[in-house]
Parts: C-alpha cells; sequence; structure tokens
C-alpha cells in the first residue's frame, strides 16, 4: 500500500512536471545574444525597423540583439536562412506581407513559407496611398473609377516591380473596381515614382511618407490610403474603402517569425516582449519618425493573419489571370 502511494505520488510529481515544462523551459530565455535576419540591405525599411526593435529587447532581456542582413533574389535568402536555423528562439525573422506573395510571384523557392515559419507577432503596419498625376481629371477614388471606365485601357499605373505588394493592391483595385488599366512595372520606386510626375503613368499606389512628400510638392494628388480605416499619420485623407470601393483594403506590414518547431512557451515569451518593447515612449518615438504604427498582435492573431493573406494574393493572382516567370 505504501508502495502505491509512493508510485502515485511519484507519477503526479512526473506529470505535473510534463505541464510545467515549457514554463521552465523559457523561464530563463533568452540566456544568450538573439538574432534577427533582416532578408534587405542596410538602409532599407525593414531593417530600420528590425533596429529599432532590437534596441528595445535589448534593454528588455539584458541580451544582445544582432541584425543580420541576409539581403538577395527578393528576399529569399535572408528567409531561407531562417527556416534552416535551430529553432531555439534565438534566430528570427523579420519580414513584411510580402512573404505571402512570394509563392505568387516565385514558381519554386526553396522552402514552404507556410510550414516553414512560425508567426510571432505584427511588429507595424502601415497603409500605401492611390495617387494620381494632377492632369487627370479625378478628385476622389469613385471618379477615378468613372474615368477609368469611361476611357479603357487608357489610364496606365505603375508599381516596383511586378509582383510586388504595391503592385498585387493596384490589381485588387482594377479587379475590384471592374476597370480597364495597363500595368507599367519599373524596377523600384526610384523609377515608378518619376514615371509618375512625367505622366507616363497615371496612378500609382506607393507607401505614404514618399506619397505624402510627393503631394504637398504638387507633383501628385492624393486620393486615399489602401487601408480599412483611417490613417493617424494623415488623417485628413479618406479611405478607399468610404470613397468609392467599400471593403478594399490592402496596407503592407512588418512581422516577426520564427523557424518552425521553435516551442510555443519561447514563442509566447518574444511575443510578449516584443509587445512591451512597442508599448514603450522610447520606441513610439522612433516609429513615429518612419510614419509607422507599432501594432503587437498575439502569435494566434498574427498566425490567421498570415494565412488570409497567403490566401488573398492567391486569389488576387488567380482572379487577375496573372503570370510570372
Amino acid at each position: 500500500m505504501k508502495g502505491f502511494k509512493f508510485l502515485a505520488a511519484s507519477l503526479s510529481i512526473a506529470i505535473c512536471g510534463m505541464f510545467v515544462a515549457p514554463a521552465v523551459h523559457s523561464a530563463g530565455f533568452p540566456e544568450k545574444p538573439i538574432r534577427i535576419i533582416v532578408p534587405y540591405p542596410a538602409g532599407s525599411n525593414t531593417d530600420n525597423l528590425a533596429r529599432i526593435l532590437g534596441i528595445g529587447l535589448a534593454e528588455r532581456t539584458g541580451q544582445p540583439v544582432v541584425i543580420d542582413n541576409r539581403s538577395g533574389a527578393g528576399g529569399t535568402i535572408g528567409v531561407l536562412s531562417a527556416v534552416q536555423a535551430v529553432p531555439d528562439g534565438y534566430t528570427l525573422l523579420l519580414h513584411t506581407n510580402a512573404i505571402a506573395t512570394e509563392p505568387v510571384v516565385k514558381k519554386s523557392l526553396p522552402y514552404n513559407a507556410r510550414k516553414d515559419l512560425t508567426p510571432i507577432t505584427t511588429v507595424v503596419s502601415a497603409p500605401n496611398v492611390l495617387i494620381v498625376h494632377p492632369s487627370l481629371p479625378v478628385k476622389n477614388v469613385a471618379e477615378l473609377i468613372a474615368y477609368a471606365k469611361a476611357n479603357p485601357g487608357k489610364v496606365n499605373f505603375g508599381s516596383s516591380g511586378s509582383g510586388t505588394l504595391v503592385h498585387l493592391a493596384a490589381e485588387l483595385f482594377k479587379a475590384t473596381a471592374g476597370i480597364n488599366i495597363v500595368h507599367v512595372p519599373y524596377r523600384g520606386g526610384a523609377q515608378s515614382q518619376p514615371a509618375l510626375w512625367n505622366n507616363e503613368v497615371q496612378m500609382l499606389i506607393d507607401p505614404l511618407p514618399s506619397s505624402k512628400t510627393m503631394a504637398a510638392s504638387g507633383r501628385v494628388r492624393a486620393l486615399a490610403v489602401t487601408s480599412s480605416e483611417r490613417s493617424d499619420m494623415w488623417p485628413e485623407l479618406p479611405t478607399v474603402s468610404e470613397s468609392g470601393l467599400p471593403g478594399y483594403n490592402a496596407i503592407v506590414w512588418f512581422g516577426l517569425f520564427a523557424p518552425a518547431g521553435t516551442p510555443p512557451d519561447v514563442i509566447a515569451k518574444i511575443s510578449t516582449d516584443v509587445r512591451a518593447v512597442l508599448a514603450s515612449r522610447q520606441t513610439r518615438e522612433s516609429l513615429q519618425k518612419l510614419n509607422a504604427v507599432g501594432v503587437g498582435d498575439t502569435p494566434e492573431v498574427f498566425s490567421k493573419k498570415v494565412s488570409a493573406e497567403f490566401a488573398s494574393w492567391e486569389k488576387v493572382s488567380i482572379d487577375a489571370g496573372l503570370k510570372f516567370d
């Protein structure tokens, strides 16, 4: 009987140990430097954001945070480096929702981002802006749609490259509005923006900071932000949804990922730390300089967002009949 009681007690302790093991596993995390892989060059928006996040995380955790720029192949090199890393929480990836357009644009990838990465949290999100050349006789989205329908094929829209987020955002606008406008791809915003100034194209969806600067100079006319709600960074500018195309939403977000297989308790700890960093005044002020707004959602919420993005851009591509090499 005493043996039975001892055995039962031992089993009870063992079972309890099974349930508390994850908490014990993350209790000391992190115990060494954390690496954040950025799949774009130093000085890029993603890199600037990673450095702000890194400073905050280092202060909160007491461990150094190293920013590792692994640019090339449109971000593929950096993502591959992340998915091949040991899934222990010490290697993270900061990427935009361009990660959800990769399967649309590239026929073969050396990884499956849906399966090989674990979403942690959205770090920041920001709208793009629908801008047009001032010579176009439209003052709002409804007038733009009406003009395009009355002049099929005569409105050209630029992009910073085929398959980029801004290209697909414009394709979504085109499909939802039911209009015939012509895509003209360029090699980056440094080319697509002057193309709009020079009236080579008449419409462009572009990041808010650069759009606001161009609009202030009179080179372009801003019609609406692409988010579902107005932006605090440009509150007087209406959304595409409220000004002629209900339901339209095409923002850019930057999110943090870990290699698949990273322990859930470690994912939760990182998410909690990032949310605390984003809530700090220092980080908010730094992000404001980038015209970005911190988000900091839970891994569960972010995972649903990522899954929805994969499905959404795949549908846009199919509906628009897009073909990529």
